[in-house]
């Protein structure tokens, strides 16, 4: 055996969808938490295509609604 890391870092822990909308939802809120609705939703939908996870359209608006209402 060796001392050797021959896997990514990342995949010895995996991470669940739900930690990473969490994780999203975070980032989005410090982002651009400040900015309307339509601006939040634009950019949780592409965060969340980058990462691979499919929400409804209105879960995206609700949580868009929720960022900008603080």
């Amino acid at each position: 055996m060796s001392n050797t890391q021959d896997d990514p870092a990342m995949d010895q822990h995996p991470t669940t969808d739900a930690a990473k909308l969490a994780g999203i939802v975070d980032q989005t809120r410090a982002d651009v938490g400040d900015k309307d609705a339509e601006a939040i939703e634009h950019v949780l939908r592409q965060r969340l295509e980058q990462v691979g996870i499919e929400l409804s359209d209105a879960d995206i608006r609700d949580t868009a609604q929720k960022i900008a209402a603080g």
